[in-house]
Parts: structure tokens; sequence; C-alpha cells
């Protein structure tokens, strides 16, 4: 292995060590579904569907009012449960992370952009490439510590 790459390798597993124990930990957890390291575009469209799913109960492609209303319940709950009523210090939903802007933009205020009262899967895909455009402070297609702050 050359030096340079070695040199990578020890970087990469150091900064994954730091961030790993830090506010960051939870949302890397969670998001970065293929475990590269880094949360991509890919990895957040996976989630974002996981959860559109997760919230269409009826299954008819659309997350309505009465859906709207259980996931705003749901993601509230959560939030109260894991992390004291989202005050700011759990990991990655707080302190800086990324779960609050996240769970903000569950709602049809933000994805609902033909203003039918019902978030279309259309509109939840093009709700996560704006969603991860604007948590991605680098611009660097990836989503790391960096970007929040850490």
């Amino acid at each position: 292995m050359k030096a340079a790459t070695l040199g990578f390798v020890l970087f990469a597993g150091t900064a994954t060590a730091v961030f790993a124990q830090g506010p960051m930990a939870e949302f890397m957890n969670e998001w970065d579904v293929d475990a590269s390291g880094a949360v991509t575009i890919e990895d957040f469209h996976a989630r974002r569907g996981d959860q559109f799913y997760m919230f269409d109960l009826n299954e008819d492609g659309s997350i309505d009012a009465e859906e709207q209303a259980n996931m705003d319940a749901t993601v509230t709950s959560a939030m109260d449960a894991n992390h004291g009523g989202g005050n700011g210090n759990g990991g990655g939903h707080g302190a800086g992370g990324p779960g609050a802007k996240i769970h903000a933009t569950m709602t049809a205020e933000y994805a609902d952009t033909n203003g039918d009262g019902a978030i279309s899967v259309d509109e939840w895909t093009a709700a996560t490439e704006r969603l991860f455009t604007e948590l991605d402070k680098s611009g660097d297609g990836e989503l790391s510590p960096a970007d929040f702050g850490h």
C-alpha cells in the first residue's frame, strides 16, 4: 500500500472515530446506509424513502393530511423520548446536527410544492434533493460533521 493511501486510510479511520463519539454519531449510524463513512445523496434518498413509505399508511403514494398529523406526532414523540423534548441535547438531532432540520422538513410547508395538501412521492423526492443540498454546506456531495460545524 502506498504511503499516501495508508495515510488517507489512517486519517479516515481517525476522523470516523472522533465523530463517532460526538454529537454526529447517531446521524452517521442511522443515515450512512452503505457504511461508507459518509452520507451520500444515495444514502439520503434511501433513508428518506424509508420515511416516506413508513408514513404513507394507506400506501397510495402520498402522505395526506391525516398521515402528516401522524408523522408529526411520531417525530415529536421520538424527539421527546430520545432527546429530552428535542432541546438540542441529542446527538445529531441537536447541538448543530441535522436531525432538527430533517424533522422540520417533514411537513407540507416544505414538501407539498403543488399545494394540494398531500405530499406525493415525487414531491418527497424533490424535497430530499433540496434538503441534501441545503445540508451539504461544503458542496462536496457528502454530509459530514464539518457540514454542521463539528
